[in-house]
């Protein structure tokens, strides 16, 4: 009888383990770092600023198990206000007066978040995952244009197929680290300093 009632424990949590650890579909959350540690480019010269998401699509595709379920993984937050809180404040460091963009600036850079895409593949014994992360950043000044994508690729193994803050994880090292790379492109800011 007590065998009877340890199977029926141990069958109820097994239910209750697998019942919490179902995947849900995950809607993530943008909170990149963004750092410049360099020397000043210049000293107060005024930049208009912004930043723009312009992916087609708020998905990043999906994560689990293809021979039984698939889940949507996506970003729907509008996330150009704090990307472009800390984007000011790093270019500010570089030595740059950061106003709001506009067509009249004389001096100005936009970064355009194009895409980011999410892949996961389910192998016999892991589930590897990748982002891929697009960005564009077009600098101009009265004289000149300087335009560049930064792609930037994050990944991952996992046990089991990700979860939310697996692809959280994934997600902000990879804008994280194409927004780092448009902060750190010497030649961008040299341009805008003319």
């Amino acid at each position: 009888m007590n065998t009877f009632r340890s199977a029926g424990a141990l069958v109820a949590t097994l239910a209750i383990v697998i019942t919490g650890c179902a995947l849900k579909p995950q809607s993530l959350h943008l909170d990149p770092t963004v750092e410049y540690a360099g020397e000043p480019t210049t000293s107060e010269s005024l930049l208009g600023f912004s930043v723009t998401d312009a992916r087609p699509t708020k998905k990043l595709g999906e994560v689990g198990d293809p021979n039984t379920e698939l889940v949507e993984v996506s970003l729907d937050e509008d996330f150009a206000p704090l990307v472009t809180e800390r984007m000011t404040s790093a270019i500010e460091k570089r030595g740059f007066s950061v106003v709001p963009w506009s067509p009249a600036m004389t001096r100005s850079l936009e970064v355009r978040i194009d895409s980011l895409a999410l892949n996961s593949v389910k192998t016999p014994v892991t589930f590897e995952t990748e982002l891929r992360a697009e960005v564009t950043a077009t600098a101009s000044n009265d004289k000149q244009l300087y335009e560049r994508v930064y792609y930037v690729r994050s990944y991952q193994e996992t046990a089991g197929p990700p979860y939310e803050k697996h692809s959280n994880r994934l997600v902000n090292q990879a804008v994280s680290q194409a927004l780092n790379e448009v902060l750190n492109d010497d030649k961008l800011f040299e341009i805008l300093a003319r």
